[in-house]
């Protein structure tokens, strides 16, 4: 049984999965990512009968997203998987996101870190660090646009020459623990593994508030 751990922005989640979704919770940590993810974390394994023995991975978002919030996470995946012996794997944020709709066509994800800077990726591109003003820049065609995307994000997007961006509702806006753990439990399935003391979340800058 792999666990995913995204505590990267103010909505956490986590899952439970063996191939298949067996428990998900997803809620609006705010700040309180240190005082609420053990406790739900407890909760989820007990609806489904899950004990630490059962667990034979762990995945955690990496980022883009809250300094606090990564750090949080991370903390947690790499205490359990060196209590327990077993694999970490990491996971982009914005990887998690696009990953509900990879056979819908090309994306731009993006989570926003805050003083209106946004970690930003165009399907599989590397992240980068852009401002509001700065969103879409260079970016043509049909794009699925996921993520945080309120109206001044796409009032932006709406000025950029040759893109025609699609916005699929409130679904698109979530970024699901499921998605973080189908994943990794790919990179699991190929015996695959990260550095449980080395791996360090993706900040893309200064911490932002």
């Amino acid at each position: 049984m792999l666990l995913a751990i995204d505590t990267a922005t103010t909505v956490s989640g986590l899952a439970l999965f063996d191939g298949t979704v067996r428990a998900e919770v997803m809620w609006d940590a705010g700040r309180e990512h240190g005082a609420q993810l053990l406790p739900q974390l407890a909760l989820l394994c007990e609806h489904v009968r899950c004990r630490p023995a059962d667990l034979t991975a762990v995945a955690v978002a990496l980022g883009p997203g809250s300094w606090s919030g990564l750090r949080v996470g991370l903390a947690t995946a790499k205490g359990l998987a060196l209590a327990l012996d077993i694999p970490l794997l990491g996971v982009s944020t914005l990887a998690a996101l696009r990953q509900p709709w990879r056979d819908h066509g090309a994306t731009l994800a993006l989570v926003r870190l805050g003083r209106d800077r946004f970690g930003v990726a165009e399907d599989d591109a590397p992240p980068r660090n852009v401002t509001l003003a700065e969103l879409g820049v260079g970016c043509t065609g049909v794009r699925w646009v996921l993520g945080d995307c309120d109206d001044a994000v796409r009032a932006v997007l709406a000025t950029r020459p040759g893109l025609a961006p699609r916005y699929p509702g409130p679904l698109g806006q979530l970024r699901r623990a499921a998605a973080t753990a189908e994943l990794a439990w790919l990179r699991y399935q190929r015996g695959e593994a990260d550095d449980r003391a080395t791996l360090e979340p993706i900040y893309l800058g200064e911490a932002v508030r």
